[in-house]
C-alpha cells in the first residue's frame, strides 16, 4: 500500500468512523427512553419490524455486494458501457426481487405472525400491522441500498456516511418524538416506512446525477449479466448464511421463550451489532483499493495492504471491546436498568468476545471478495449458520438467552479460525508467523495490557463519571503502548494524517 493510498484509506475510514460515533452516541441516549416508554413486549415487536425487513432484503440476491465491486472496477477503467450495464443489473435486482417478496409477506402477514414468530393473541393484531409496514419499507430500503452500493463504488464515502448518519439518527429520533406525543408501536412502524421512502427518493436522485459522468465515459467493454449474477449469487449465498446467524436467533427466542426475553437479548446485542459498522467501513474502503492492485509485485502489495488493514482494524476496535468486556455489568445497569443489569450481562459478554472474531475475519473476507470466484466466503457464512442453528436448538431449552450467546460465540470462533488459515494458505501464500508478527502482535499485546490494568479495579466504576475515567485510562493505556510498538513508517503516516486533518479543519473554519 503506497503512502498516498494509506493516507486515503485512513482518511476515509476516519471520516466514516467519526460520523458513526455521533450516530451511536445519539442512539445510546435515546434507546433507554424508547425501551422503557414502549415496554419490553412492545419493543420486541419493534425488533421484529426491523427483522422482517432484513428477511426481505435477501430477495436482492447479493446485488448490494456486487454493485460496489463492479462500479469501482468500471470507474477505474473509464468503461461507460460497463458502468451502464452494472447500474441496470443492480437496480433491477435490488428492486424487483424485494418487491415480489414484500408483496408475499404483506399479503400473508397473519400466517407469518402466527406460524413463524408465534405471537400471542394479545399481540397478534399489532404484529400483523408491523409486519405489513416492514414489507412496504423494505422496497424503499432495497433501492436505497442500491444507491449506497454506487456511492461506495465511486468512493464517495463522505456522502455515503452522511446519509447513513442521517438515517440512523432520524429513525430513533422520530420514534422517541412519537412516544413522547403519546403514540405507540404502530406510529413507530409508520415512521419507519416514511423515513425509508423519503431517503430513497432523495438519495436516488443524487446518485443518478453522480453516475452520469461515469456512464458517459468512452470505454465500451461492457459487463455480461451472467458475470454480474454469478458474482452476486456467491455473495447472496453468503448473505443467506449471515442472515441465519444474525437473525434466526430472534426467531428462536420469540418462539421458544418470550418477547420480553427477545428485548433483554436483542438490545445489548444490537449495540454490539452497531460496533460491526467499524469492520464494515474498513472493508468498504479497502475493497476498491485491493481491486486496483496490479503489476508484477501485486501479490506482495496485496499482502502488505492486508496486514496494514488488519493492524488498523484491530487497533481501532480492540480497546472498546476490552472496555465492554470489563465494564458490562455496570454499563447495562446504568444505561438500561431493570433486568438488563443482571439477566443480560453474561450473554452480552460472550457476544463481546465474539466481536473479536468478527474483526479477525473482516480482512480475509475482503481479500476473497477481490477474487473472480469468491466461493470461500459463502462457505464460511454457512458453516457459522449451521453451527449456530444446531447449538441454539441444543442450548436454548436449557440455558435460555445464555444458550443463544454460547451458540453464537462458538459459531463465530471455530469457522473463522479455519477460514483465516485457508485464505492465508491458498490466496495470500503467507505463513502464520508473518501474520502474527505484522498483523496481530502489536494490537493484541496492547489489548492484553489494557485488560490487566482495568479489570482488577472494574468494580469501582459505579457511576457514569467513574466509568468515563476507566474508559479514558483504558484508551490511554492501549494507544500509549500501541504507539511504542508501531514501526517508523506507521508513526509517520499517523503524524501526516493528523497534520493534514488539522490543516483541512482549519481551512474549513477559515482560520
Amino acid at each position: 500500500m503506497t503512502a498516498e493510498k494509506s493516507f486515503r484509506f485512513a482518511r476515509n475510514v476516519g471520516w466514516n468512523l467519526l460520523g458513526q460515533i455521533g450516530v451511536a452516541a445519539f442512539n445510546f441516549l435515546t434507546l433507554p427512553y424508547i425501551v422503557h416508554r414502549m415496554g419490553v413486549d412492545a419493543y420486541g415487536l419493534y425488533i421484529l419490524l426491523h427483522t422482517a425487513g432484513s428477511y426481505l432484503f435477501l430477495a436482492s440476491f447479493g446485488a448490494s455486494a456486487a454493485t460496489p465491486k463492479y462500479v469501482a472496477a468500471f470507474d477505474a477503467s473509464k468503461d461507460g458501457r460497463g458502468m451502464s450495464d452494472t447500474v441496470l443489473y443492480a437496480a433491477a435486482m435490488h428492486g424487483l426481487g424485494v418487491l415480489i417478496a414484500a408483496a408475499i409477506l404483506g399479503l400473508e402477514a397473519r400466517f407469518f405472525a402466527t406460524r413463524l414468530f408465534h405471537l400471542s393473541p394479545e399481540n397478534l393484531a399489532t404484529g400483523i400491522f408491523v409486519i405489513r409496514c416492514a414489507a412496504v419499507a423494505a422496497v424503499f430500503a432495497a433501492l436505497l441500498q442500491f444507491s449506497f452500493g454506487v456511492l461506495q463504488g465511486l468512493q464517495y464515502f463522505d456522502r455515503y456516511n452522511l446519509i447513513v448518519m442521517i438515517q440512523s439518527g432520524l429513525q430513533p429520533a422520530g420514534v422517541a418524538a412519537l412516544l413522547f406525543a403519546g403514540r405507540g408501536i404502530k406510529a413507530a412502524a409508520c415512521w419507519y416506512v416514511a423515513l425509508n421512502m423519503g431517503l430513497c427518493l432523495v438519495v436516488g436522485a443524487q446518485t443518478l446525477r453522480l453516475l452520469r459522468p461515469a456512464m458517459a465515459s468512452s470505454g465500451a467493454k461492457g459487463l455480461r449479466l451472467k458475470t454480474f449474477m454469478e458474482w452476486s449469487l456467491t455473495q447472496w449465498l453468503g448473505g443467506l448464511g449471515i442472515f441465519v446467524s444474525s437473525q434466526f436467533d430472534k426467531i428462536f427466542i420469540a418462539r421458544a421463550i418470550s418477547l420480553s426475553s427477545l428485548t433483554l437479548y436483542s438490545v445489548p446485542a444490537g449495540l454490539l451489532q452497531r460496533f460491526q459498522i467499524l469492520p464494515g467501513m474498513v472493508s468498504v474502503v479497502a475493497l476498491p483499493m485491493m481491486v486496483e492492485v496490479s503489476g508484477p509485485d501485486s501479490r506482495e502489495a496485496l499482502r502488505r495492504m492486508y496486514l496494514k488493514s488488519v493492524r488498523f482494524l484491530l487497533g481501532a476496535g480492540l480497546p472498546t471491546l476490552v472496555l465492554m468486556l470489563t465494564l458490562m455489568p455496570q454499563f447495562l445497569s446504568l444505561w438500561l436498568g431493570g433486568d438488563f443489569g443482571s439477566k443480560s450481562v453474561q450473554p452480552t459478554r460472550l457476544l463481546v468476545i465474539g466481536q473479536l472474531f468478527v474483526l479477525l475475519v473482516t480482512m480475509p473476507t475482503t481479500v476473497v471478495n477481490t477474487q473472480s470466484n469468491p466461493w470461500r466466503t459463502p462457505m464460511l457464512y454457512w458453516a457459522q449458520a449451521l453451527t449456530s442453528v444446531f447449538l441454539w436448538r441444543l442450548l436454548i431449552p436449557r440455558y435460555g438467552i445464555l444458550g443463544v450467546a454460547i451458540g453464537t460465540l462458538a459459531a463465530q470462533a471455530v469457522p473463522t479460525c479455519v477460514y483465516i488459515w485457508i485464505v492465508h494458505k491458498k490466496i495470500l501464500h503467507m505463513p502464520f508467523t508473518r501474520y502474527a508478527a505484522e498483523g496481530l502482535w502489536a494490537p493484541l499485546c496492547s489489548a492484553a495490557l489494557q485488560l490487566c490494568v482495568i479489570f482488577p479495579r472494574h468494580d469501582a466504576a459505579t457511576s457514569w463519571f467513574t466509568m468515563a475515567l476507566f474508559a479514558c485510562a483504558g484508551y490511554g493505556v492501549y494507544y500509549g503502548s500501541l504507539w511504542l510498538l508501531l514501526n517508523a513508517e506507521e508513526k509517520s503516516l499517523i503524524r501526516n494524517y493528523l497534520r493534514m486533518s488539522g490543516f483541512t479543519t482549519r481551512m474549513r473554519l477559515g482560520v
